[in-house]
């Protein structure tokens, strides 16, 4: 099968041998990661539409796909001719899949999905929305299985020591402070099913997941026994000795379900229902009882400690240096007009090589090139990569892997002479990203009282981004990382000292161009007053800002000043480590505004 038209006929006749009337494929894996391998990409596998966040839902005779704003462009396009009807998620007049599962099916409809890729959280409130016209949900098959020729198999890298020195603590001391925070809340085991919070706990990296060094596997973990659901075999000799040491009980990653099905009648088991599956779930007894929450491991990992926090600032260190080597051979290339956007990838990719540690990118590199640029998460390819012409705007959304840090930085490049309209979409987005840069905020704040930050400059011009303004970011781990974050979504989740997070406004139009810039900055101290603790964000990410495309006077001479003292700051950090040439260059791009 090579057309969408032809899976969804095969997709189809399976729905009708097993009674289903509607058949859900999310993006998610059983641990509900944002990037899944690609064992589990079924919904890229049926659609053609390859963003990392899309629900497609499969009746007898429609056919629709959900997303969000970051891929409305993408979508469109990929799905187009495909038989799919792409729903903007979030948009008025756009029904949530629930919502249109129960305006579209008959009444005592049947609605399948694969219980190990949707969470319970998403399974209940499907139920809630389905109890009024008796459509019931089967989640015991995988319709996929049989109908995907050449699914790629589970992945199974090898899982290996992240050493104790560069963690900054061992697991026992971690295994303590989860142990602590499991006894606040009643538990008497904890079930973690995120695969970040499992390397960040047990201080073992992999790379099952494409450009996220984690491993597939799940822990129960009680106040004396650790159990750890892996193929043991994949475990590096050193890291399965360390787990040995450590207590730790290795099992088959499959055993966790026997597992959860014999917990004892007082067992209080903490589970977050976002990340857990609903085939975990059917598992357990109905005798045991259900803490619904977050792990205490996600906002432990989430707080960076001390080592963290200084071997992040070497890391970004490095890695400024080889965006300035980029940056520099991305001058120097451009007029000849035989860069494009899959070239200087590579270029980009060979001079993050160079740096020590580098142990591959944090994400696939979003180089867009004019209107490409205005596809949010856009992904180059032989059919859609464009020639770079000595005119316009380029942006570049990039980010690597260090074992000491994730680093993620995007900035937008003026290629030559640029228009009036770009030079005010770009100077807009920067005026955001100081502004936000800039913020002193109490103690206690979210993320979402200091979004409007960064979307005033841009609202004044009546205008705005489809998207969160910063995410958190991992440590040798996932680029996006909870459960803190800056966007106009609320999330009941206070900044606090040690956290990283990402500061990227944007501005994008549709056939024309795209704007970004991104620094990932820390929560800091910064001063207490009678009135309270005020925290700052620190810029963490060292490179250049272009200026060429700013127009001055829209900029305030505090807006002048902040820029100035951070390319201050870049050319003192990064200098040491360039010369010739590259130092040249930086000297240059960070000269007085």
């Amino acid at each position: 099968m090579s057309s969408t038209q032809e899976k969804l006929t095969a997709l189809r006749s399976a729905m009708s041998a097993s009674d289903i009337d509607a058949w859900i494929i999310p993006s998610s894996d059983p641990h509900e990661s944002e990037y899944t391998a690609e064992h589990w990409g079924g919904r890229a596998w049926l659609s053609g539409f390859t963003g990392s966040a899309g629900t497609v839902v499969v009746l007898k005779d429609q056919a629709a796909l959900w997303t969000d704003g970051r891929y409305f462009l993408q979508a469109g396009q990929e799905l187009e001719n495909s038989g799919i009807e792409l729903m903007r998620g979030g948009m008025p007049e756009v029904p949530a899949i629930h919502e249109w599962l129960v305006d579209t099916l008959p009444e005592g409809s049947v609605v399948g999905f694969d219980g190990k890729v949707m969470s319970h959280h998403q399974t209940e409130k499907l139920l809630a929305a389905f109890a009024d016209k008796n459509i019931t949900i089967d989640v015991e098959k995988d319709l996929l299985e049989n109908i995907w020729k050449g699914r790629p198999a589970m992945p199974a890298t090898p899982v290996f020591l992240h050493d104790d020195s560069i963690a900054g603590k061992t697991r026992e001391e971690k295994l303590a402070e989860v142990r602590l925070e499991m006894t606040k809340k009643g538990a008497s085991h904890l079930l973690i099913t995120m695969l970040d919070d499992i390397a960040w706990l047990l201080n073992l990296r992999a790379s099952d997941i494409e450009c996220n060094p984690v491993f597939l596997s799940y822990i129960l973990l009680t106040d004396t026994e650790v159990k750890l659901y892996i193929n043991s075999s994949r475990i590096e000799d050193d890291a399965l000795q360390a787990l040995k040491q450590s207590g730790i009980e290795l099992l088959s990653y499959d055993a966790i379900a026997d597992d959860i099905r014999n917990l004892g009648s007082n067992t209080h088991l903490l589970m977050n229902p976002a990340s857990t599956n609903q085939w975990l779930v059917n598992a357990l007894p109905d005798s045991v009882k259900i803490i619904k929450a977050a792990s205490p491991t996600l906002l432990l990992k989430a707080i960076k400690n001390d080592v963290e926090i200084q071997r992040t600032g070497e890391c970004h260190q490095r890695d400024g240096a080889a965006v300035v080597r980029f940056m520099r051979w991305l001058d120097e290339n451009i007029p000849g007009g035989e860069v494009t956007e899959l070239s200087l990838d590579e270029c980009l990719q060979a001079s993050r090589a160079q740096a020590p540690g580098f142990k591959g990118p944090s994400f696939p590199t979003i180089a867009g090139y004019a209107s490409n640029g205005a596809i949010i998460h856009y992904r180059a390819n032989e059919k859609s990569c464009q020639k770079v012409e000595p005119k316009g705007l380029l942006l570049v959304d990039s980010g690597a892997q260090y074992p000491d840090g994730t680093t993620d930085i995007t900035r937008t490049f003026a290629c030559g002479p640029v228009t009036e309209e770009e030079q005010k979409d770009y100077t807009l987005v920067l005026k955001s990203h100081i502004n936000l840069a800039k913020a002193r905020f109490l103690k206690g704040t979210r993320g979402m009282q200091l979004d409007i930050l960064a979307r005033q400059p841009v609202w004044e011009a009546g205008q705005n981004y489809n998207h969160g303004t910063g995410h958190g970011i991992g440590y040798f781990l996932n680029v996006h990382e909870g459960p803190h974050s800056v966007s106009p979504k609320w999330i009941d989740q206070p900044l606090q000292v040690g956290m990283l997070l990402t500061n990227e406004p944007g501005m994008y139009r549709s056939g024309k161009h795209g704007v970004r810039i991104e620094n990932v900055m820390r929560v800091a101290e910064d001063i207490t007053t009678e009135f309270g603790e005020f925290y700052q964000l620190v810029p963490v990410t060292l490179a250049p800002i272009d200026t060429r495309p700013i127009i001055r006077e829209m900029l305030t001479q505090p807006e002048i000043d902040w820029l100035n003292q951070y390319h201050d700051r870049v050319r003192e950090e990064l200098s040491p480590l360039l010369s010739g040439a590259d130092l040249d260059w930086l000297n240059k791009a960070t000269q007085s505004f």
